[in-house]
């Protein structure tokens, strides 16, 4: 018996139940299950998907002591595949914007959620974020890093050390397509990052 995703967690429980000899309702029955279609339905999620109803993994530790350990390292393997894969996914549809991305700089708040979300996006949604001119935009990597920095004391200066709906300012991100510079509250270059950033989005719909 095999179970149908390639994850850890999945081969894990695929083989547990090799081992005992069991098929998937025999399983369920093993761990104590009544309700039979419940049950399946919960083991059937890890053994397809590699993901599902948490507790049916503590149902399986319990009943299995000798395995528990084994079973904690396949979920540990399996999340971190999963988080790679999205991370990938992410990068891809990233990837795709290239020909239409403008660069532009983000302000980093003490919050990461609007204080009011809903006043935030009447308003535009658009306190966080720098335009940064063509003119800036057309020059060489190295000027760009020299330049962008003015347009961040700007904004702090115009703002008194705060980024609206998100509290005190503590950096900024001159974001790019692929990647982005991360710079402190003071306008000073901290880091290159080689991941994507997208600021969160915000819309009001009235109705």
């Amino acid at each position: 018996m095999s179970g149908t995703s390639p994850y850890p967690i999945t081969q894990f429980i695929a083989a547990l139940m090799d081992d005992c000899g069991f098929s998937r309702l025999e399983f369920v029955k093993a761990l104590g299950y009544h309700n039979m279609e419940r049950g399946s339905r919960r083991l059937n999620s890890w053994l397809d998907r590699g993901e599902g109803y948490d507790r049916i993994l503590k149902e399986i530790a319990r009943a299995y002591p000798g395995h528990a350990d084994g079973l904690e390292k396949a979920v540990a393997a399996t999340k971190a595949i999963k988080t790679a894969e999205a991370e990938a996914a992410w990068f891809e549809r990233c990837k795709a914007e290239q020909e239409s991305f403008t660069p532009y700089i983000h302000a980093d708040g003490e919050t990461t959620v609007p204080s009011s979300i809903c006043m935030f996006g009447v308003s535009g949604g658009r306190w966080n974020l720098i335009e940064i001119p063509q003119t800036i935009l057309d020059l060489p990597l190295e000027d760009q890093l020299a330049a962008v920095p003015e347009l961040m004391w700007s904004y702090k200066s115009r703002n008194n050390g705060e980024v609206p709906f998100f509290g005190k300012l503590t950096g900024f991100k001159f974001v790019r397509c692929l990647d982005y510079f991360q710079f402190d509250e003071q306008g000073r270059l901290v880091e290159h990052v080689e991941k994507p950033f997208r600021k969160g989005r915000a819309w009001v719909s009235l109705r």
